[in-house]
């Protein structure tokens, strides 16, 4: 009894570190966003280049459903925090969608792909379709709740959040790619051979 409680204590540790990587990933992702790219603001919240969508899917395809909560979490602190939004509804609906969007194109992924632990079977032609896919779901639930709400579409403003988060989760992913390549201990050649 004591061995399950000891790994349960150990798996939910485990995914409190995650969904808080999740979040601090986010947050100073966004940082590097709002310095580099807010003059390329086409409305708040929309910009023809969003990092962070780069770190939505990297979160839900290692994390999963933890990568989801913290998705939700810090998208709900931003967008009632720090972000300027003219109601509750559009900012929680936003978290929900920023959240959302990336986890559902992770499910599909998932299922399409089989993907196991580890990713496996994620190709590079597969991760560039879930990240297409990735890139065009949270504008579309973003907008989707807004026409519930609105009752209509910017479709111009649609077309440069698809834009944004394709473009943001390229770039995440060829960093990503980079920094792996660079750590890999498999590429330093052997100093004594």
């Amino acid at each position: 009894m004591m061995a399950l409680a000891g790994a349960l204590g150990h798996k939910a540790a485990r995914q409190l570190v995650y969904a808080t990587l999740t979040v601090l990933m986010f947050i100073a992702i966004n940082g590097v966003n709002e310095s580099l790219f807010l003059p390329l603001e086409h409305s708040n919240g929309i910009n023809w280049v969003f990092l962070p969508a780069g770190v939505r899917l990297l979160a839900t395809l290692l994390f999963g459903f933890t990568g989801f909560i913290g998705l939700l979490a810090v998208s709900l602190y931003l967008n009632f925090g720090h972000f300027v939004f003219h109601d509750d509804v559009r900012a929680l609906s936003g978290a929900i969608a920023g959240a959302g969007g990336p986890y559902l194109a992770y499910l599909f992924a998932k299922h399409w792909f089989d993907l196991g632990p580890r990713l496996k079977n994620l190709t590079a032609q597969r991760l560039l379709f879930t990240g297409a896919l990735c890139g065009v779901m949270s504008p579309a639930f973003h907008h989707a709740f807004m026409w519930v709400q609105t009752g209509g579409v910017d479709w111009a403003a649609l077309a440069i959040m698809v834009t944004g988060d394709v473009v943001g989760i390229l770039i995440v992913l060829y960093l990503a790619k980079g920094l792996i390549a660079l750590t890999d201990p498999r590429d330093v050649e052997d100093p004594l051979a």
